[in-house]
């Protein structure tokens, strides 16, 4: 079941779309912070985002979203001028929705926007497959279950093939910007996924000494 999460300072608010969605698992936060925790602990397909909350506000929060998690964001607003629209736009949200509107009308937005990234769920290096609603991995034949870190880094190395990847943004785009662990953790999950791979000889991940690193074709 697709998980979407609603973050609006009004219990009101929340609870109306919540009950709107409820062909969906619907996760609730009353404001920014709480929802990036949301976000880094749960596999969330869609945010709706209400602009005016106390704090962080809606467009701050969906530029979070969009660098940091890359899911689609639906825009809450009581405001209709060009300006708060042109913003929420700037800050990469899918769609935009002006208060008061009609929960039926937003199901509709949101299946749309759902259906148009299930297009796009599917990231394709070489031979190999990896499928981000299932966390599958195929290559050829073969089907991989990858722990979900491992798979997430995996995924984040083959969206910016051939870039490479510093740990500074590997880290934060896969255990997010307030990882205060060990910087380690990502080599361990890079040894991890190279001896899960070995078998595949026609790709490797490379170390860029002193950057980062890079997944690339043999």
């Amino acid at each position: 079941m697709k998980k979407i999460l609603v973050v609006d300072d009004e219990r009101a608010i929340r609870e109306m779309v919540a009950r709107g969605l409820q062909q969906y698992e619907v996760l609730l936060a009353a404001d920014g912070d709480a929802a990036i925790q949301l976000l880094d602990h749960e596999k969330v397909d869609l945010c709706i985002v209400d602009v005016m909350m106390p704090g962080m506000d809606g467009f701050e929060l969906c530029d979070h979203i969009k660098r940091y998690y890359e899911k689609p964001v639906i825009m809450l607003t009581a405001r209709s001028e060009l300006s708060d629209k042109r913003s929420a736009f700037e800050a990469g949200t899918d769609d935009y929705v002006t208060k008061p509107f009609l929960v039926e009308e937003l199901a509709f937005r949101v299946n749309a926007i759902l259906n148009r990234y299930q297009a796009q769920s599917v990231l394709t290096f070489g031979r190999m497959q990896l499928d981000v609603d299932s966390y599958e991995v195929t290559v050829g034949e073969d089907t991989l279950y990858l722990p979900r870190k491992e798979f997430e880094l995996l995924a984040e190395l083959v969206r910016l093939a051939p870039k490479v990847g510093s740990r500074e943004q590997l880290i934060e785009h896969v255990w997010g910007f307030d990882f205060d662990g060990d910087e380690r953790t990502i080599d361990v999950h890079i040894k991890r996924l190279r001896k899960r791979l070995a078998a595949y000889p026609d790709f490797e991940i490379l170390t860029v000494r002193g950057v980062g690193y890079k997944v690339q074709h043999v």
